[in-house]
């Protein structure tokens, strides 16, 4: 991946310390390589431990127990970049020349620009990114919220550093749970949503209704027949099932009374379920308008809130459509070909685990090394395929059409079993490259505060209900400001906000969500970084011309005014680790680290008042370079620029 050094100026200044320090070291006697220096040099935990530091014993023995005869002759031979250096400890730590770090950093501002900080690859790569793709039987909940905004950014940081990507939204429209949902909808004669609500939000709390009916009605059985403990069990369940048909039924009345009606009539209604789910995928007439209308108006519902949150979509791939097309038969039909073809448990199945058996394989497949791996069942005894079975359909689909030379799949950890038979899968079929090229781009789940979330129930916070709220935050928090928001103003607030929390905490770690800490003009907020992104865009505004960064004066880069231009120089390395490791949480805490510098550097050291040509010209590159630093992160990041807050 190419990024010019002009556009780098962190990167000039590892090369000119780590040639200062390889120096130093051959005069002594020390052979150091100058690459492993530079990989050593860190940025140290203080200011007072100067700019960039070095633990020596990671690069050399001789060197740590020499620092003091190297400090002075590093400081000679890194003339050009080093002030000063100083060793403690086992450390060597060096002060980088204000000269030096202005012109590097008037050079990338003035020759960059708004690209300032992104890195273009020298061969960009066609790149698919499948997430979200929640089944189509309620609204998108804050579970799915952070699959889509995880899904965005790794398709941003692609897009920006030149890759031709594809979103892809795989709509679920097959299985049980559809058939929960398109059972209730069509025995209820296709009921309209009532007018205070989405149709996505009302027909998630139909499939609710359906499933806890059945689970009762089931419970209900096993009761007939249950011995006293387990039946004392089983009432407890039942009441906490009566309680959900309860709640769900105070919003929409009438659904629930005529599914238990419905219940009541029927012998088997989990059997009917069922047979719904068979229809559906064998294609059956009777049922296939509805279903369509019914996963339209939830898939519909969907696509709204995908676009209130600025998410947009390249490809809508519907499952039932991917059956039809005959390649989930031809899946089967190579599975049967296949070597590790097998029954389990009676049912057609592919042996992945002898494949897992490989050390090298699951090093290639990035399957975990103490994961075990069961056989991969193909198909149910009714001849329904499973999920797994047509994902892998799915995933040739997505490579052939695309020519892709990745694929993510943006998808939960707990699935991390089911990927990785995918995978397997894939490769025992012959797909080595498709195999070698999926990745599974894992996160963990959002707990909401005294919420047990279960979409079966309806118990959830949906991301509709968030960004309302937020948006109401957002405009509360400007009227005591005195600022008046329009609406796209405070949806955009309140879509960074929530933007904000999702991707500021590792995937790889479980998010709570407290939609309350969400918007505020205070560190650790979306609102606070669009905050200090307007304030610097006012500086700029008010000045009316750009920066001229050639006259740009050295002499007061001291204090805050230092820490920001370090932070600068900083930003392209920061952006090109979090755009290739994918690791989002490392921009926002660029970020805050940013705006905590400038907030206080804005309300103490005027700018445009500055009587000093030289400084005032330094302090407009600052603000520019914050500025620019900023906007690039949130291109990345997917949040808004808002002029007014």
């Amino acid at each position: 991946m190419r990024l010019s050094r002009v556009c780098d100026p962190y990167a000039e200044i590892r090369g000119c310390v780590a040639a200062a320090v390889a120096g130093a070291a051959s005069e002594l006697g020390i052979g150091l390589d100058p690459k492993t220096v530079r990989t050593a040099l860190q940025e140290p935990p203080r200011l007072e431990f100067g700019d960039v530091a070095l633990p020596l014993p990671r690069v050399s023995r001789q060197a740590a127990e020499r620092c003091a005869e190297l400090a002075p002759l590093v400081e000679s031979f890194g003339r050009e970049c080093v002030e000063r250096v100083q060793c403690v400890g086992s450390y060597m730590n060096f002060w980088i020349g204000s000269g030096y770090l202005v012109g590097l950093l008037a050079r990338a501002l003035s020759e960059c620009g708004s690209s300032y900080g992104i890195p273009k690859k020298d061969r960009p790569l066609k790149v698919v990114v499948e997430f979200v793709s929640a089944n189509p039987i309620h609204p998108l909940h804050i579970g799915s919220g952070r699959n889509a905004v995880l899904g965005d950014f790794i398709a941003r940081a692609h897009e920006l550093m030149g890759d031709r990507v594809e979103r892809r939204y795989y709509v679920n429209d097959l299985g049980l749970q559809v058939a929960y949902l398109v059972y209730g909808y069509s025995k209820l004669g296709r009921p309209r949503c009532p007018p205070h609500m989405k149709d996505d939000h009302f027909l998630g709390l139909l499939y609710a209704a359906v499933y806890t009916v059945v689970d009762a009605a089931m419970l209900r059985k096993r009761l007939e027949t249950a011995g006293e403990a387990e039946a004392r069990e089983l009432r407890r369940d039942l009441d906490s099932l009566l309680a959900d048909l309860l709640r769900i039924g105070e919003r929409v009345p009438g659904v629930v009374d005529e599914l238990l009606r419905l219940a009541e009539a029927s012998g088997d209604l989990e059997r009917e379920v069922r047979e719904v789910s068979r229809t559906l995928e064998l294609g059956g007439p009777p049922l296939s308008e509805v279903h369509r209308e019914v996963v339209g108006r939830v898939v519909s519902g969907i696509r709204e809130t995908l676009e209130r949150l600025g998410i947009p979509f390249d490809s809508w791939d519907y499952e039932s459509e991917l059956v039809k097309s005959g390649l989930v038969d031809e899946v089967l039909r190579r599975a049967r070909e296949s070597e590790f073809f097998t029954y389990h448990r009676g049912a057609p199945a592919l042996d992945v685990g002898k494949l897992a058996e490989r050390p090298e394989l699951r090093e290639a497949l990035a399957v975990p090394k103490t994961m075990e791996v069961p056989p991969l069942v193909l198909a149910r005894s009714d001849g329904t395929t499973l999920y797994t079975t047509r994902d892998i359909a799915y995933t040739l689909k997505k490579f052939s059409e695309s020519g892709a030379d990745l694929c993510y799949n943006v998808v939960a950890v707990e699935q991390t079993l089911p990927q990785a038979q995918l995978r397997l899968a894939l490769y025992a079929l012959g797909y080595e490259r498709e195999a070698k090229s999926l990745i599974h781009y894992a996160y963990e789940m959002v707990n909401v505060k005294g919420l047990a979330m279960s979409g079966r129930r309806a118990r959830y916070v949906t991301v509709d209900e968030v960004l309302d709220a937020l948006v109401t935050r957002a405009r509360e928090l400007a009227e005591e400001r005195g600022v008046e928001l329009t609406e796209d103003a405070a949806l955009r607030i309140a879509r960074s906000a929530l933007k904000y929390v999702m991707l500021s905490v590792s995937p790889r770690k479980t998010l709570v969500f407290d939609p309350d800490q969400a918007v505020g003009v205070k560190a650790g907020t979306a609102t606070y970084l669009q905050y200090t992104l307007a304030r610097a865009n006012g500086i700029l505004s008010r000045y009316g011309r750009a920066p001229d960064f050639s006259r740009a004066g050295a002499d007061g880069l001291s204090g805050r005014r230092r820490e920001l231009a370090l932070l600068i120089a900083r930003f392209p390395e920061v952006f090109r680790k979090v755009a290739t490791e994918l690791t989002p949480e490392d921009m926002v805490f660029y970020l805050n680290r940013l705006a905590e510098v400038f907030n206080p550097w804005y309300d103490s050291d005027p700018v445009l008042a500055e009587p000093d040509e030289p400084l005032r010209n330094l302090k407009l590159m600052l603000v520019y370079g914050v500025k620019t630093s900023i906007e690039n992160a949130f291109r990345l990041l997917g949040l808004d620029v808002v002029e007014r807050i």
